[in-house]
């Protein structure tokens, strides 16, 4: 088992989330306080997230964990989310609430091109 780790970031309106490991519910619920946190520094203006994902591995525990369905953050502002992932199918237990928000998403298995996507909506990973 590898523990679970989780850093949120703000550079550039950019927010920049790093999660490794395997995820409980105790680090989920840590992680979405700080990403929540984070998002309320950038809420009066434009702002993307990039996810880094990889690495992450879910169990169904926390995929089955109530707030997963529940959870909602304040996207009034959000431009553009972007997930870094090992395969395509990472994350599809809260994929949902991003398509909700109808905020462009894509998710990429290469950084490049995480930045070229991101390039478009003007934030950029490399510059932060």
């Amino acid at each position: 088992m590898i523990e679970p780790v989780y850093d949120v970031t703000l550079k550039n309106n950019l927010v920049i989330a790093k999660i490794s490991g395997d995820w409980n519910i105790q680090a989920d619920i840590g992680y979405l306080t700080s990403l929540d946190e984070t998002i309320s520094r950038v809420r009066n203006v434009p702002w993307a997230l990039f996810a880094d994902l990889r690495g992450w591995r879910v169990s169904e525990e926390v995929i089955n964990y109530k707030h997963n369905k529940t959870i909602q953050l304040a996207r009034s502002k959000q431009k553009a989310e972007c997930w870094l992932v090992d395969s395509i199918e990472q994350g599809q237990h809260i994929q949902h609430h991003i398509e909700n928000a109808h905020i462009p998403f894509i998710k990429v298995t290469t950084m490049q091109e995480a930045e070229i996507w991101l390039s478009q909506y003007d934030f950029h990973i490399k510059s932060t």
